[in-house]
């Protein structure tokens, strides 16, 4: 009983521990009295800086975009984009009367130009486990064009995700398979898509991985091509411009992300460059 107590204190401190680096952010529109719009131009874009690990709350106050595909509340964010390539987690969790937010997401550079268009059937339902309750999630790496200093993130729903469901684990069958016991013979349970919900977003510049990491709680196999082909790109603009120093370290960033060209691109640039002197 005693050692039951102190796992349980141990748990709740890492809870509450967890829970103070997570900041609240509001999805309200800029005009509360007018908060629908058909124009993401009109949204309320907010800025976040990196790394970041956010909840936000869609309810009847948040802004609300209908055009070709969002038909409900939005939540729109900036992200710098400066430091390379930028992992991120979506969360959306089902509530307690059986609800869900089924997100969508569109990532788009600073003229509109679609960068990543995630739809809804990409994220993954993930049980119930200890502190964390049911939820969806998709984890993605953003590959921002070269010279460009922001993303924009815009998460949203559409009229036929409002029209499914998710079925969800019984909380009986969940504890049985936790506890390696026969799982009960008793149907599951039904979360009906919604407009409203709770949702967590993190953000992670590549530079910072090593810093500040923000863990996964899926698997997942980072996108290492994309993020090559952006390191190297890099390297070759930056020798070409003459910034040896930013080229220098952009190499090492690529090595620690296990890169092995990185270095090879770096000597080819600067030889190139010799040559045409």
């Amino acid at each position: 009983m005693v050692k039951l107590k102190n796992v349980m204190l141990y748990l709740w401190a890492m809870f509450v521990a967890g829970c103070t680096s997570v900041s609240e952010v509001s999805t309200q529109a800029q005009n509360p009295a007018n908060n629908r719009t058909v124009s993401q131009a009109e949204l309320n874009w907010q800025e976040l800086s990196l790394p970041a690990d956010i909840n936000f709350e869609f309810n009847e106050k948040s802004q609300v975009l209908l055009d070709n595909n969002s038909t409900g509340p939005v939540a729109s964010f900036v992200i710098p984009a400066d430091r390379g390539p930028v992992d991120m987690v979506l969360t959306s969790h089902v509530g307690k009367e059986l609800t869900l937010y089924e997100p969508n997401v569109l990532v788009t550079d600073s003229k509109g130009g679609v960068l990543h268009h995630i739809k809804s059937n990409e994220f993954k339902y993930i049980p119930a486990r200890l502190l964390d309750g049911d939820r969806v999630q998709k984890q993605f790496t953003i590959v921002p064009q070269i010279g460009s200093d922001q993303v924009n993130v815009l998460i949203y729903t559409t009229s036929e995700d409002l029209k499914g469901s998710t079925t969800v684990i019984n909380p009986a069958k969940a504890f049985a398979i936790g506890t390696g016991t026969q799982p009960p013979m008793i149907p599951d349970l039904t979360a009906l898509h919604s407009e409203y919900g709770q949702l967590n977003l993190t953000v992670t510049a590549m530079s910072q991985t090593n810093l500040n990491p923000i863990l996964p709680t899926i698997d997942y196999v980072p996108e290492i091509e994309a993020k090559s082909a952006y390191y190297l790109n890099s390297i070759q603009n930056s020798v070409e411009q003459g910034d040896i120093d930013h080229a220098m370290t952009l190499v090492s960033e690529a090595e620690k992300l296990g890169i092995p060209s990185a270095r090879a691109t770096f000597i080819n640039a600067v030889q190139s460059q010799n040559e045409h002197k």
